[in-house]
């Protein structure tokens, strides 16, 4: 019986690597200012155009408590595609980060599942890749179900 065997994007973000499954990526985009909403939440850098919608861009530093991104020519934005913690469909983000590493295969089994009780639950589990240990992300579960409301109004906000 074969092992179903997922795929990862790694990103920095400061000293820190982190995972995406590669199903959630539509896109790595090169940095381009994003377009600034007015008293929206202190991780959202803005709103940009992408495939004729309008996403909200996330620093990925804020949002995971780690001070903020600093733009350099390695910056770039993942475009994710997430489940709304509604369960009401899927929306693209904008995520900003450092800078997109690798990508690695691995089997489920090679994963080091993470406490349940550990905050924030959106790390799911950890990955010795060489030297680096990688934070895998559940993308569906990066926000809340108020801060998918909220990143919402930001994207309405400019519409």
């Amino acid at each position: 019986m074969s092992q179903e065997v997922n795929a990862y994007l790694t990103f920095a973000v400061g000293n820190n690597i982190f995972g995406v499954h590669v199903e959630k990526v539509v896109e790595i985009k090169e940095y381009a200012a994003p377009k600034s909403v007015p008293e929206s939440m202190s991780y959202v850098k803005g709103v940009a155009d992408h495939r004729e919608q309008i996403i909200p861009i996330i620093d990925a530093a804020a949002k995971f408590n780690l001070g903020e991104i600093n733009i350099t020519p390695q910056s770039c934005i993942v475009v994710l595609e997430i489940d709304k913690a509604d369960g009401s469909g899927m929306m693209s983000i904008g995520v900003l980060v450092d800078a997109v590493s690798d990508v690695f295969e691995t089997d489920e089994s090679k994963l080091k599942a993470i406490e349940t009780d550990y905050k924030p639950g959106y790390i799911s589990a950890s990955y010795q890749n060489g030297d680096d240990l990688v934070m895998i992300l559940n993308a569906d579960k990066i926000f809340s179900e108020k801060d998918i409301i909220n990143l919402g109004e930001v994207v309405k906000a400019v519409k």
